[in-house]
């Protein structure tokens, strides 16, 4: 799998990427070089078949987003259309690990159920922080996939020396 959205980083040439899956892995990240070689794989743990739609990278990061619009099987084998929907139990949260970590350094902030399709900015303040803007549903395809209500700006600021995050 490979995501529609993958992140070249202009500094170092690299190309960031992920891909999602019905089945465990449900997440796997990768890296090509600026030559185009495979140089990372790294299957993220999530508990379930989240739709990660896009991702972000900061200069020193890489953002996951884990959200409650996940795969639904005895949707798919209805053949009741999408199969996707929105879960309550699921639960939301960003993951942030830097781009040179592995999976001990990865940090998951627990946010506001929501569902984020594109992420539009992420960076680092001088402290540590890192601001992600996107463009947040408050909710999508809870019943049936033509549901979509209106997105707006939104603001995340994660703090993973502290542990937290501010929602605007």
């Amino acid at each position: 799998a490979f995501t529609a959205h993958p992140k070249l980083c202009p500094k170092s040439g690299e190309l960031h990427f992920f891909g999602y899956g019905f089945f465990p892995p449900f997440l796997t990240y990768h890296v090509l070089d600026k030559a185009g070689k495979l140089v990372r794989s790294l299957e993220v743990p999530v508990p379930g078949p989240t739709m990660m739609h896009d991702f972000a990278i900061s200069e020193r990061h890489v953002l996951f987003l884990d959200l409650p619009v996940v795969f639904d099987l005895e949707l798919a084998m209805s053949g009741g259309g999408f199969p996707y929907r929105w879960k309550d139990s699921y639960g939301a949260r960003i993951g942030v690990m830097p781009r040179s970590g592995g999976l001990a350094d990865l940090r998951w902030f627990e946010i506001e159920p929501c569902y984020i399709f594109h992420p539009w900015n992420a960076y680092e303040l001088q402290d540590g922080r890192i601001v992600l803007d996107v463009a947040r549903y408050p909710e999508l395809w809870r019943d049936t996939a033509n549901e979509f209500e209106t997105a707006s700006a939104h603001r995340f600021t994660l703090d993973p020396k502290g542990g937290s995050v501010k929602e605007e």
